[in-house]
């Protein structure tokens, strides 16, 4: 037996790894339960060796691609902007923008946003290569921040970059390839196809297109992430909250784990704690039924990355045993067993659900019925043990192969002597001995 990743929390937790963090890799694996690099950032070398750095952590990797999204160029240092100031977009003075589709799409009177949209800037005048605007709403600007222009149409879904990305990924051995400005489900079965099963696909949900085809989207990819920041700007800030949450229930519905993401404890960038609101936003998160919760800039360029990892644990810690969820209520027959096995615990006082799958699906099943005990997720290959970790609850470990229930039953025996683990257990899973992905056999054992 080789254990992957036994977490004490059940909401996990994405660590952005950036140049706050790298070399704090180690130390911050204590309580991450997925790194996540963005290949918005860096080159082929600078990939490699964050891929090296974790190398010996044994924590699952998510890369994100960039998409099709403007951003701001390399800057010499920060640039502090303030309401009424003027300012220039071109690559030979002022601001760079790394694409010249830009100076295509903006046009005089827009207002573009700068940074997650925490920057207003109101378009004053457009030349071939160069912009003009005024400063509505100030901040601070750093290089490669997004820009987000509401009133044109860009183009979204998989780049040529992205695909050339993203086979880099899956070289280094990425387990998880988050996919930006998802528009349709076409999107997500094009990047399924070059994933193949090495990875498992992540639908970033930030274009209002997306959120009106959520249910198609959820039916076909891997995961979904509510990417808060580009979505805010999208549908505007005061219809965030609702639009959070249907995105979660109906995730949570159909199985698929769900990152919340953006401006989690944005504060922690510079402040050694989190906002009062940055707590309860967590917190609400949590009630709401999320499988994970990501940190950006907190910990891949904040003062205080370390800290942000380890007030988000506290909070996970601290709100969890306080919160019972919904249950949903099953669409087929292993969703069944999947019901009556989290019943079973329940009934019996059993301190664990073993879980034995080989593709990962039985594991999936019972994840998403958020039982009160622990779920240890069996799987015989790594690769798909490695995927699990991202779901609610799992503590996955890689088996040997059963050849039938008989091999199962002696290996979860062997698992829970080995991590002494006391009183009753419900083992449920597949049937190895019939087709993958089915969850057809349930027992209690003393």
């Amino acid at each position: 037996m080789a254990e992957i990743f036994v977490s004490d929390v059940r909401t996990k937790i994405v660590v952005t790894l950036g140049p706050s963090s790298i070399d704090r890799a180690k130390e911050i694996s204590r309580y991450a339960n997925v790194f996540r690099f963005n290949f918005a950032h860096g080159d082929e070398d600078s990939h490699v060796k964050y891929f090296e750095k974790v190398s010996g952590t044994k924590v699952p990797v998510l890369v994100d691609l960039p998409g099709p999204k403007l951003r701001i160029g390399d800057l010499k240092s920060k640039v502090v902007l303030k309401k009424g100031d003027k300012i220039t977009f071109s690559d030979s003075e002022g601001i760079p923008v790394e694409d010249p589709l830009f100076y295509d799409a903006v046009q005089e009177g827009h207002d573009i946003l700068l940074a997650d949209g925490t920057i207003r800037v109101r378009i004053l005048e457009v030349e071939k290569d160069r912009v003009e605007g005024e400063v509505v709403e100030g901040g601070v600007l750093t290089s490669r921040k997004g820009i987000n222009i509401p009133e044109a149409k860009l183009k979204a879904g998989l780049t040529e970059n992205d695909v050339k990305l993203m086979k880099e990924a899956l070289s280094l051995g990425s387990d998880f390839i988050g996919l930006s400005f998802v528009l349709s489900p076409d999107d997500v079965k094009r990047a399924k196809e070059i994933a193949g099963d090495k990875s498992w696909i992540v639908s970033k949900i930030e274009k209002k297109e997306a959120v009106t085809k959520i249910r198609e989207i959820v039916d076909v990819t891997d995961a979904v992430m509510v990417a808060r920041g580009d979505l805010g700007v999208e549908i505007g800030l005061e219809n965030l909250p609702i639009v959070q949450r249907k995105i979660v229930r109906i995730s949570r519905n159909a199985g698929k784990p769900v990152i919340l993401a953006t401006q989690v404890l944005e504060s922690m960038v510079n402040s050694p704690v989190p906002t009062r609101a940055e707590v309860i936003d967590v917190a609400n998160s949590i009630v709401q039924g999320v499988d994970a919760i990501m940190l950006s800039d907190e910990t891949a360029a904040g003062n205080f990355p370390l800290e942000s990892v380890k007030y988000l644990h506290g909070t996970i810690m601290a709100v969890e045993p306080h919160v019972r969820a919904k249950r949903p209520k099953g669409d087929n027959e292993d969703d069944a067993i999947a019901i009556a096995g989290v019943k079973a615990a329940y009934l019996s006082s059993a301190s664990v659900i073993a879980v034995h799958s080989r593709s990962g699906a039985s594991i999936v099943r019972v994840s998403r019925m958020r039982p009160r005990q622990k779920i240890l997720g069996l799987c015989p290959e790594e690769k798909t043990a490695r995927k699990l970790v991202l779901c609610w609850g799992v503590s996955p470990l890689v088996v040997k192969k059963a050849e039938n229930l008989n091999e199962i039953i002696n290996i979860v025996q062997e698992v829970v002597s080995n991590l002494n683990l006391k009183g009753k257990v419900v083992i449920l899973g597949g049937d190895p001995m019939q087709e993958e992905g089915k969850t057809n056999f349930l027992m209690i054992r003393g």
